[in-house]
C-alpha cells in the first residue's frame, strides 16, 4: 500500500504544471491550443515563480494554517513574484514522500513532521526524546537557536532540503479504543502506531506496548479497521484528522514534544535571488510565530471538544511515564554525540 501510495503521489506530481521556473509565454487559444505566437516582454518584466507546497493533512490542521499564514506573507512580501500553490491531504505525497520529491525539486516546498527527519538527520533525534523540553517556550528557545541550526545544517548538502523554520505540531498524548491509560502499564501489549522513527519505536517499547510504525496516509483505516489499538500525536492532529471518530481514549501524557519542518528544495533556494531569499526566509519566521500562536490557543479548546464528541480524556501522572523513559536517550547518544545531547539538556534548563 506504501509503495503504491508513493507511485501515485509522484505520478500526480509529475502530471502538475511545472514550476519553481519561469512561466511559459507561448500564447494558447480559449480551447487550450498554443498558437506559437509568442507576446512581447519588456525587458524589465519581472518572471512569477510558482512554488507547489504540500503537506499531508486536512485543511483544518496546523500543518494547514501555517501553509497559509506562510503563502500570504510571502506572497505580499515579494509583490506578487512568488506564487504558492498548497496542496492538502498527501496530494502530491505525505512526509517521506515530500523529502524525496524535494530532493529533485520536483515539489519546491512542504510542511512535514520531523520525525522521519530524524531518520535522515541522527542530532534531530535529540528533539524527540521524551520529556527533553518542560514547555512549549523552551522548545522554541532551543530550536529557534543555534542548536536547532546545527540539528539541520547537513540536510541541504546530504538530502537536497533545508528547513526554513520549525513550526509547532505540539506535545503528542496516546489515544486507543480500548481503555484508560493513567500508567505506563495501561499501556502494555496495546499495538500503538508510531511515526516510522526509531525514538518513537523506543519510547512505546519502555511503556511495555507494541510499536508499529505506519505512515499517516494509512492510520486512519489501521485505526477504523483496528489493525492498529492506537497513536501517539498533538491533539490539534488528532481532531483535525477525526482519529476521534474512531478512537475512544486520549491521555493527555505530553511524552514528546512534536514540532513541523517548513522545508524548500534546495534546488529551489539556490535559484532565488539574495532578495527573495531574505523575503522567504522572513516570511517562514513569521508565519512561525503565528501558527505557534494559534497551536497555543487552540489546545485547551480541543480537550473541550473532544470530551463534547465523547471521547474519554484521562489527565495522568506523567511522574511514572518519565522513570519509564529514562534512559531513552542513551540508545542514540552514540549517533548524535552524548555532548550534544548534554548541550540541548543544558539549554532547557538555562
Amino acid at each position: 500500500m506504501k509503495k503504491r501510495n508513493a507511485v501515485i503521489s509522484f505520478a500526480l506530481v509529475m502530471s502538475l504544471p511545472l514550476v519553481g521556473c519561469s512561466q511559459s509565454t507561448t500564447s494558447q487559444t480559449e480551447s487550450g491550443q498554443e498558437t506559437g505566437n509568442k507576446p512581447t516582454e519588456t525587458p524589465k518584466e519581472e518572471k512569477k515563480i510558482v512554488l507547489k507546497l504540500g503537506h499531508g493533512t486536512a485543511s483544518s490542521s496546523l500543518f494547514h494554517a501555517g501553509s497559509v499564514k506562510f503563502k500570504e506573507l510571502v506572497e505580499a512580501k515579494s509583490n506578487g513574484q512568488i506564487q504558492v500553490n498548497i496542496y492538502t491531504d498527501g496530494q502530491i505525497g505525505h512526509d517521506k514522500d515530500l523529502i524525496d520529491f524535494m530532493g529533485n525539486n520536483n515539489v519546491q516546498m512542504g510542511m512535514i513532521g520531523v520525525e522521519p527527519l530524524m531518520t535522515l538527520l541522527p542530532k534531530l533525534q535529540v528533539v524527540g526524546m521524551p520529556y527533553i523540553f518542560p514547555d512549549r517556550e523552551t522548545a522554541y528557545k532551543v530550536l529557534d537557536g543555534e542548536l536547532g541550526a546545527e540539528m539541520v545544517e547537513a540536510l541541504p548538502a546530504e538530502h537536497g532540503v533545508r528547513v526554513l523554520s520549525f513550526f509547532e505540531s505540539g506535545f503528542r498524548h496516546v489515544s486507543n479504543s480500548k481503555q484508560a491509560i493513567e500508567l505506563p502499564e495501561d499501556l502494555q501489549g496495546l499495538k500503538i502506531r508510531t511515526p516510522q522513527n526509531p525514538v518513537s519505536l523506543s519510547i512505546f517499547k519502555s511503556f511495555g506496548s507494541n510499536p508499529t510504525p505506519m505512515s499517516f496516509g494509512e492510520l486512519f483505516m489501521a485505526l477504523e479497521q483496528k489493525t492498529v489499538d492506537g497513536q501517539e500525536n498533538p491533539l490539534a492532529l488528532i481532531y483535525a484528522s477525526k482519529f476521534h471518530e474512531v478512537q475512544a481514549h486520549i491521555a493527555l501524557t505530553s511524552h514528546t514534544y512534536s514540532p513541523m519542518a517548513l522545508a524548500i528544495s534546495e534546488k529551489q533556494w539556490s535559484s532565488l535571488t539574495p532578495e527573495l531569499q531574505k523575503v522567504v526566509q522572513e516570511a517562514a519566521n513569521e508565519a512561525r510565530d503565528d501558527e505557534r500562536k494559534l497551536s497555543a490557543e487552540q489546545e485547551a479548546d480541543f480537550v473541550q471538544k473532544l470530551e463534547t464528541e465523547g471521547v474519554k480524556i484521562s489527565k495522568p501522572d506523567i511522574a511514572p511515564f518519565k522513570e519509564a523513559t529514562k534512559d531513552v536517550h542513551k540508545e542514540f547518544d552514540d549517533g548524535y554525540g552524548a555532548d550534544f545531547y548534554e548541550k540541548v539538556m543544558k539549554a532547557t534548563s538555562d
